[in-house]
């Protein structure tokens, strides 16, 4: 009886040798892998970001002109590859929830917060109506620079948030997108989402800026 007892120790330390030798191949030859980061310089500000967010124009990082990045509304997970949205899933919903960053050295010309005082409002539509989310739509005037679009923006000036969007259209494929800037510092900020993002602008502006801020504090 205790020669069985034996053997069968022998053999449970045996399988524990094993099963110890296996999973240390594993590590050896499957590491486990962290996100790769991508540095790049925008004039002066470096941004250091996961290599997902990066999109095919700028991904190779080093110092760029317009650096593009993508991420997925509302969490602001890196979306550069598309890799985490499912194959089965629909093009307009993915559209929905991808929000484009592009950022660029500010140029030093109208700050984006005063662009709806001093630039849109002449060329607005006297008429206004209200939107989700607290925002104040206006349309565009025919014959102005910005002719098919409509403004939507925090009143009184926009200087929280005023985004110009496409008027809608039922026949497009994809969400009709909106355009935002804002300023960081020496950067300007460009946001380009789905119109139906709207009334979540508060969350897209934060997520934004988050993004924005922890590229440039590394590690943080």
């Amino acid at each position: 009886m205790r020669d069985k007892i034996a053997l069968v120790l022998v053999g449970l330390c045996a399988f524990a040798l094993i099963i110890g030798a296996g999973l240390g191949a594993w590590r050896v030859f499957w590491p486990s892998r962290t996100p790769a980061t991508t540095k790049a310089f925008i004039g002066e500000t470096a941004l250091a970001l996961p290599s997902g967010y990066f999109r095919p124009s700028s991904r190779g990082g080093g110092r760029l002109e317009k650096l593009e990045l993508a991420a997925f509304f509302p969490d602001f997970t890196p979306a550069g590859e598309l890799a985490d949205v499912s194959s089965a899933t629909n093009l307009a919903e993915r559209y929905e929830r991808l929000v484009f960053v592009t950022v660029s050295e500010f140029d030093g010309a109208l700050d984006p917060a005063d662009r709806p005082a001093k630039l849109y409002a002449r060329f607005l539509d006297p008429e206004g109506w209200s939107h989700p989310g607290g925002l104040i739509a206006r349309a565009f005037l025919p014959g102005s620079p910005f002719e098919g679009e409509e403004l939507y923006f925090i009143a009184p000036e926009g200087r929280e948030f005023a985004a110009r969007c496409g008027k809608p259209d039922e026949t497009r494929k994809t969400p009709n997108f909106c355009i935002d800037d804002f300023r960081v510092d020496k950067l300007t900020v460009e946001l380009r989402f789905s119109a139906n993002l709207l009334s979540e602008w508060q969350k897209l502006m934060s997520g934004a800026r988050g993004l924005i801020e922890s590229g440039r504090r590394p590690g943080s």
